[in-house]
């Protein structure tokens, strides 16, 4: 698995378990020291995030997208999978 690949992977999973919540920023520089990957694997990964509609950009850097009440169940779906999975 490559750099960008475990990033977003494991950005994804954050995001997706609420352990980074709706609204709160993202910097690179914090993804970095986080994963230990360099710069341009991190931009690559917040790049795939974004056209998912997990994160959105402005102009100073990333924000994790609001969650609407239809995402709410599919979250909800998702972290019991990845409970489960930590479990076995």
């Amino acid at each position: 698995m490559s750099q960008m690949q475990n990033v977003e992977r494991q950005l994804r999973e954050m995001i997706l378990g609420l352990e980074i919540g709706p609204g709160e920023r993202l910097t690179e520089r914090w993804i970095e020291s986080r994963f230990g990957a360099s710069r341009t694997p991190v931009r690559a990964a917040l790049l795939r995030l974004e056209t998912e509609g997990l994160i959105a950009r402005d102009g100073r850097g990333w924000t994790v997208a609001p969650i609407n009440l239809a995402e709410l169940g599919q979250i909800a779906v998702y972290r019991e999978a990845v409970e489960v999975a930590a479990v076995r």
